[in-house]
């Protein structure tokens, strides 16, 4: 029992270590801006995306970059609907967009990162830039995200956040998203601005192409189902680059919110799948990860072992994730009318926190359960 007891109040110490962590990267300012404008290639994964692509690719087309200066690939992942359609309709207009019509899905174990790998082969640019095809950009966004380079960084992660429409009137699930994708992205942008190099998301990421390159691309990830973003970042991390993290708020950009409790655990599983994988790429991202775990599954019955240990550890940890909360809602302009539901994503963290983690590790998820 006093081994159990050594455990969790470790694993709670390392938890708050980090927040503080995190919460320091927040205050850390970027002073690289980038005035070269370098050619850029947008890459975008799309499978049955009819409905939702015409969206991105507006958002594209109409960039503050000049449009001599960077292409849109379209990598068409052997899609049942319109979806290369809706692509060629915008080929006929603009010269920039171009579509790659994917080969070899049924012979791969991660089909996203094939359809990617095969769009990165096409590209001319020496940034390469990702988000999702049901993700809009802002104008700004190519513009913002280049400037976040100097000579010696490889890679720049960015924000997204949900679209989750007008605040009182939404569903709960809507509303936990919202709140927890947020937490999630200023946990790695604290994480990345402190030079811990932990996570990233697809939905807004960019490297360069000699970075890709470097690490052999996607071939010794090629095995993990997803992890296209995180698992490269980790591959990235070991030839010694710099990685950063845009906080232009200009480089934000906003994914369709999910609307059912299944959906997002799916979602939140897939993502957890990676978890194991980090102790090979990245050590102490496992050992945060782990931490967390543990701190978050191990409250409620630490207080049937050491009340008093229980307690503190309860106290620290809502004073720690509070203050995160309020300071990254504060950096990042979230409504302040948002702050309330601070109390119902605290209760809820450590059950949706086992319930992901569980089934990510045992495989219970599937690619296309997002809705």
């Amino acid at each position: 029992m006093t081994i159990l007891i050594i455990i969790y109040a470790v694993s709670a110490l390392l938890y708050l270590y980090y927040n503080f962590i995190f919460l320091k990267g927040l205050d850390k300012e970027q002073d690289i801006s980038l005035t070269s404008k370098p050619f850029v290639s947008v890459v975008v994964a799309a499978r049955n995306e009819e409905k939702r692509l015409p969206y991105l690719l507006t958002s594209l087309i109409n960039q503050s970059y000049p449009a001599a200066m960077f292409e849109v690939i379209v990598a068409n992942d052997s899609s049942d609907d319109d979806t290369a359609g809706v692509v060629r309709k915008f080929a006929e207009k603009w010269n920039n967009i171009k579509l790659v019509n994917v080969t070899g899905r049924e012979n791969v174990r991660s089909p996203k990162k094939n359809a990617l790998g095969q769009a990165i082969a096409a590209a001319k640019g020496e940034i390469i830039l990702s988000t999702d095809a049901d993700c809009i950009t802002g104008i700004h966004w190519i513009s913002s995200m280049v400037a976040s380079y100097d000579d010696d960084t490889a890679m720049v992660a960015g924000y997204s956040s949900t679209d989750p429409g007008k605040w009182k009137k939404i569903s709960f699930i809507r509303k936990f998203e919202h709140v927890d994708s947020h937490i999630i992205f200023a946990a790695a942008a604290g994480a990345l601005n402190n030079a811990k190099y932990f996570s990233c998301s697809g939905q807004n990421i960019s490297y360069r192409k000699s970075a890709f390159e470097a690490v052999g691309g996607f071939e010794s990830i090629k095995h993990i189902l997803s992890g296209d973003d995180i698992n490269l970042m980790q591959l990235i991390r070991r030839t010694g680059k710099k990685i950063r993290f845009c906080m232009n708020y200009h480089s934000f950009v906003k994914t369709r919110p999910i609307d059912s409790l299944g959906a997002f655990l799916n979602q939140r599983a897939r993502w957890a799948s990676n978890t194991s994988w980090q102790i090979i790429l990245n050590p102490e991202f496992f050992v945060y990860l782990l931490g967390t775990f543990i701190t978050n599954i191990g409250l409620i019955p630490m207080f049937f072992v050491n009340t008093w240990i229980a307690s503190a550890v309860f106290t620290a940890k809502l004073i720690s994730d509070f203050v995160f909360f309020r300071v990254s809602f504060m950096k990042f302009n979230i409504d302040k009318e948002k702050m309330v539901f601070f109390p119902i994503w605290f209760i809820c963290y450590p059950f949706y926190v086992f319930a992901s983690a569980i089934s990510g590790m045992a495989g219970l998820f599937s690619w296309h359960g997002r809705k």
